[in-house]
């Protein structure tokens, strides 16, 4: 039985939408899926034309009496993958489902949100809306790309694996040092609390630090350990760095 049956509620129906130059294309298919509130995902720096169609959107909404949030983002992929994922959290920690659409702002914000479902095993949704007709010469007072709704797709759902809470800390440490030796990292880590080796014997922080972070890190393609020892130097890879900005950190180590 699933948390939220158990506490006497039902999952709510959650959406989120990147808002570019769509109006109809975040509406309506919020509307006919029966979302209970929506989640706006805006560029800090709209032009006009983007900021008309979140007025209207906003004016929609509230109309319909509908609840909705708006969150600002830069126009960078990586801001916009962790603005959604903290979005997608927050809404399953509450125990509700998470629609994602992924057809109403521009192909960096639609690629965002649809990389930020897939971080995901369950609980969350990509979908695609099609509109009716595409609009040759745009009105501004409704200054939306494309009218009206003509069917909606959802995604089919595949999800990858990210890093553990502590492999993540794991993860950080290793960027802050910039491309540590072992023993560096051995240190930090005891430092840092990542974990203890109070009454152990000598080797064993290092079997922990091998077999917890070290291999399985590896084995994900999240860091690099050059050389051979306690002396070698451990280095995160592009797809590790890439794993911190996504949760919301600065990488500052380089190949």
């Amino acid at each position: 039985m699933s948390q939220s049956i158990a506490n006497g509620r039902f999952p709510e129906r959650a959406h989120i939408a990147p808002v570019g130059f769509e109006i109809d294309r975040v509406v309506l298919p919020f509307m006919m899926m029966k979302g209970e509130r929506i989640h706006l995902i805006v560029r800090q720096d709209s032009n006009q034309r983007g900021l008309n169609c979140q007025e209207r959107i906003v004016e929609e909404l509230e109309r319909a009496q509908k609840p909705y949030q708006i969150h600002r983002a830069e126009l960078d992929l990586f801001k916009l993958i962790y603005t959604c994922r903290k979005i997608i959290e927050g809404e399953l920690e509450s125990g509700n489902h998470v629609f994602v659409n992924i057809s109403s702002g521009g192909s960096i914000q639609g690629v965002a949100c649809h990389f930020a479902t897939l971080t995901f095993k369950k609980g969350v949704s990509a979908y695609y809306a099609y509109p009716e007709r595409y609009i040759e010469v745009v009105d501004p007072n409704r200054a939306q790309n494309s009218a009206g709704l003509s069917k909606i797709e959802i995604v089919p759902h595949y999800s990858i694996d990210l890093p553990t809470p502590d492999e993540l800390n794991f993860l950080v440490l290793v960027d802050q040092l910039r491309d540590p030796k072992k023993s560096q990292l051995l240190k930090s880590c005891l430092e840092k609390g990542l974990f203890s080796v109070e009454g152990k014997s000598k080797p064993y922080g290092h079997v922990i630090l091998e077999s917890r972070y070290i291999r399985p890190l590896e084995e994900k393609e999240l860091l690099v350990v050059d050389g051979r020892g306690r002396n070698s130097k451990v280095r995160l890879t592009e797809k590790g760095r890439n794993t911190l900005l996504i949760n919301g950190f600065e990488a500052r180590s380089q190949n």
